[in-house]
């Protein structure tokens, strides 16, 4: 980022703590209980999060863990995600789904059970899918390191044994004249 004379811009922490992320507020449901969730997709929905009773509770929560969470991260010198709202700017939000007759009644079925609208209900579903995407990308991100770790790890053991099959011999030959020496004195 640059000022109007093109030097650099120092990106210090008040830089980082006062950047302009799209906060996201639901309303969770769970075991009769009712709170509401916000958060920055930008920051990790499940890392940073704020949770109220009230979406004000919430969201004056989220306000303080972000600031928390972002002077850990500066502190601990790790990159700090900054908002991407250019990309939200160029999409409307409103978009039209055709479906069957049958999946249509099927959804406005369900969204009544829950008492909400059709348009909540699908966005919830929508949401949760794109939400399950991310976290199923992160895990398998994830698995893929364990599993290069495991590599590097399983060579590491089959060099080791490799290295003790050829020194092998030579010990079995000092532990034979060893036993040899030891049984000939006690004999």
């Amino acid at each position: 980022m640059k000022n109007d004379k093109n030097k650099p811009v120092s990106k210090d922490l008040n830089y980082f703590k006062n950047l302009d992320y799209e906060i996201v507020i639901e309303k969770q449901h769970d075991d009769g209980q009712t709170w509401y969730m916000a958060y920055a997709r930008e920051l990790g929905k499940y890392s940073c999060y704020g949770i109220g009773d009230t979406p004000q509770q919430a969201l004056e929560n989220f306000l303080r863990e972000k600031d928390e969470f972002i002077t850990f991260l500066y502190n601990s010198g790790q990159q700090i995600p900054e908002p991407q709202q250019n990309k939200t700017k160029e999409y409307s939000g409103i978009f039209n789904v055709r479906t069957s007759p049958g999946i249509h009644a099927k959804l406005v079925e369900q969204a009544k059970s829950q008492n909400i609208s059709l348009n909540l209900y699908l966005n919830q579903i929508i949401s949760s899918a794109v939400e399950k995407q991310q976290f199923s990308s992160q895990v398998l991100s994830k698995l893929q390191e364990i599993e290069h770790f495991l590599h590097k790890h399983h060579q590491e053991v089959t060099f080791q044994l490799q290295y003790k099959k050829r020194k092998l011999p030579d010990k079995q030959i000092w532990n034979k004249k060893y036993s040899d020496e030891h049984y000939a004195v006690t004999s």
